[in-house]
């Protein structure tokens, strides 16, 4: 069960940081002011998942740590949901729409960009298929059989916040992507 994304730069540090995407802005653009911005690449790393997804997190440069925007998006055009969009489980800043189109038009429709996605989105089912890779532990953590172990944990935590700024029927589908019902996952006890 595949429950957090793992930033890309976990599965392989040296080419996460080579091939990270910038956004340079020297005059406001859609909202967006001037500034050097950070396209970050987060994936599910659990090989048995097929989600050809990647999350892409807007960062300034002078500010890392500050998410700006989550974009979800899907390799596949015919996925239920391909995007790009922002993801309502993350927090967004008021720059997000800007940066979604700004994303969106110059930095998805590169092709080459896609490809690398792809590579980057591979490299990561790899990592965390072979106990060998030096990241194989870490990709391990995002995911677990054990829903109360996850749930307790920092981030299972954070998890819950997310979700519970979103209403959910108790009856619907967990958005934590479990293929339980709301109220048997993260619902419990709410």
């Amino acid at each position: 069960m595949n429950l957090y994304l793992v930033y890309f730069g976990e599965v392989d540090p040296e080419l996460g940081d080579l091939e990270t995407r910038f956004i340079q802005l020297l005059a406001p653009k859609n909202g967006v002011p001037v500034g050097k911005y950070a396209i970050l690449e987060s994936y599910c790393a659990d090989p048995a998942c097929d989600c050809r997804r990647v999350m892409l997190s807007v960062v300034e440069e002078s500010r890392p740590t500050v998410n700006l925007a989550s974009i979800s998006y899907a390799f596949d055009a015919d996925d239920p949901e391909p995007g790009p969009y922002l993801d309502t489980l993350n927090p967004q800043s008021q720059y997000a729409q800007g940066l979604l189109e700004l994303v969106t038009q110059w930095v998805l429709s590169d092709s080459a960009y896609l490809a690398r996605l792809e590579r980057h989105y591979a490299l990561t089912k790899q990592a965390a298929a072979d106990p060998t890779h030096p990241a194989y532990a870490v990709l391990r953590e995002s995911f677990t059989d054990d829903l109360d172990e996850y749930l307790e944990s920092p981030l299972g935590t954070q998890a819950r916040r997310a979700i519970s700024r979103t209403k959910i029927g108790r009856n619907a589908p967990c958005p934590c992507g479990s293929g339980k019902k709301y109220k048997v996952c993260c619902g419990r006890g709410n």
